[in-house]
């Protein structure tokens, strides 16, 4: 069955539509072809009654007259014994005769075909009757004739009721039509809508599945393979789809072992200048004047931010390969691990003169420690390269029903509010950058939003309206039991 269906599947989609337009409108012709059948069939019915019906008044009326005649030829020669009257008689009978045959030979039912024949065979047996014996006088023909006159009345009244009788019939044969169109209408309409909304669903199904594999391959969903059903020329569009998620799959390794392979190229000679910077700072080869010690302090200040974007690309490496991160969780003091990053960063807050300002309130929830740790240091960090020299840093962590809201903002430049849809990208950089030396990766938000997720959490940007500076919102699950669950499910999955 499915080879057959593969075989007459259409080979394009105007074939398709083509197809769907065809089996929609066939149901409607064939209805309009037996409706005109119909209204055909009763004019012609129509036509036919009425000439027939015509024809039969005409010829009773013209009975009616040549019986008189007849009568009055027939009594006036039993008078006068005039030969003419007598000829005219005859050719009023053959008058008469051809008449009565020629309603003899209509069709015109049973009943009135004997009334014809036995109106033939009075006359006859009254013009034989007359040629044979003759009357004596006029008032014995007259019984005759009156006889004659009323058969001819009662032909007439059934020619009158002939065209009743015919009204009558197209009456009913039209009303038959007209239920016959009635019901094949109401079974076409959803024979219609059917047959339109099945070839519908066929072409919205195909067109779906190319739209949901531009989304996949737009977001992170590489790992599911194209496939597209339908007409073959969307097939066709799959499969090229199919071949672009594949180079893009290959793109992806290729970028991911880049990654990893420069971090892991650059962290042995940035090991070997933070220690030398260690050393030059504990006085090993000899004390430090201030100048001296200041710059061994720009030293060492920028080579954490350059470890801390290592360690970026390092995440990022991690996260692209797994996308679902392997969370290893216990009960940790979200109070003391923000104090420790603030504590990491001192020197650069110290540096910039920024005063910090902080709200937590002691809270203690079950999460991966060093992900948890990773997202307050890359907001924090951030916070602190955005901040103009002198400016201040809100950190507030408080408790909000069943979750810990956990809040950064700064009074620096902002996010441009034509980023904050994409501020969360990998690799994406907002309009709005400082002046410093050491630009950042734009992975920083993103992998906070990886490991945010996948402790079933959300982290935003929050619209400072006219005071300005960025302000960014985590959100994380406080139920102990609900986050254990969910987290060893994604460890498992993943």
């Amino acid at each position: 069955m499915s080879g057959l269906f593969q075989r007459f599947r259409p080979k394009s989609t105007r074939r398709v539509i083509l197809y769907g337009f065809a089996l929609v409108a066939l149901p409607l012709i064939g209805a309009l072809i037996y409706a005109a059948l119909q209204v055909d069939r009763l004019a012609q019915r129509s036509q036919s009654a009425v000439h027939q019906a015509a024809q039969a008044i005409h010829n009773s009326q013209l009975l009616g007259e040549q019986v008189k005649a007849m009568e009055r030829a027939a009594r006036q020669y039993v008078v006068l014994k005039d030969e003419n009257l007598l000829r005219a008689y005859h050719q009023s009978h053959a008058e008469f005769g051809l008449t009565a045959r020629n309603l003899a030979m209509m069709s015109l039912g049973g009943v009135y075909q004997q009334r014809i024949k036995h109106l033939i065979e009075a006359e006859e047996e009254l013009f034989r009757q007359l040629g044979e014996k003759g009357y004596d006088s006029s008032e014995a023909l007259a019984p005759r004739f009156r006889e004659l006159a009323n058969m001819v009345a009662g032909i007439q009244a059934d020619s009158n009721g002939l065209i009743e009788h015919e009204v009558a019939l197209m009456r009913r044969i039209a009303t038959d039509a007209q239920q016959v169109l009635f019901w094949v209408t109401l079974a076409l309409v959803p024979l219609t809508l059917m047959t339109a909304g099945i070839y519908t669903l066929f072409i919205s199904r195909s067109i779906h599945q190319i739209e949901q594999a531009i989304e996949n391959l737009g977001g992170s969903g590489l790992k599911q393979r194209v496939e597209v059903s339908g007409p073959r020329d969307l097939q066709r569009v799959g499969e090229r789809l199919e071949w672009l998620r594949q180079r893009l799959m290959e793109v992806d390794q290729e970028k991911t072992r880049f990654l990893r392979h420069v971090s892991h190229e650059l962290k042995t000679p940035l090991t070997a200048m933070r220690e030398s910077a260690e050393l030059l700072r504990d006085g090993v080869v000899g004390p430090l004047n201030s100048e001296q010690t200041e710059i061994v302090d720009i030293l060492r200040s920028n080579t954490f931010k350059l470890q801390k974007l290592i360690e970026n690309l390092l995440n990022f490496s991690t996260t692209t390969q797994t996308r679902s991160p392997r969370l290893t969780t216990r009960e940790v003091d979200m109070q003391q691990l923000i104090e420790e990053v603030i504590r990491d960063h001192r020197p650069t807050i110290k540096a910039k003169a920024v005063r910090l300002v902080t709200q937590l309130q002691p809270l203690k929830i079950r999460v991966d420690e060093s992900k948890i740790r990773t997202v307050m240091d890359n907001l924090l960090s951030n916070a602190v390269k955005f901040t103009p020299i002198g400016g201040c840093i809100w950190i507030r962590m408080k408790q909000e029903q069943d979750k810990l809201v956990l809040e950064v903002r700064d009074n620096g430049p902002g996010i441009d509010p034509r980023d904050r849809k994409r501020i969360f990208e990998a690799f994406y950089q907002g309009r709005r950058q400082t002046d410093s030396h050491v630009k950042g990766s734009g992975l920083g938000l993103s992998i906070a939003r990886e490991y945010v997720n996948a402790h079933y959490g959300d982290i935003e940007v929050v619209d400072t309206g006219r005071t300005g500076g960025a302000h960014l919102r985590v959100v994380l699950p406080l139920s102990s039991a609900g986050t254990v669950e969910r987290i060893v499910a994604a460890a498992g999955a993943s």
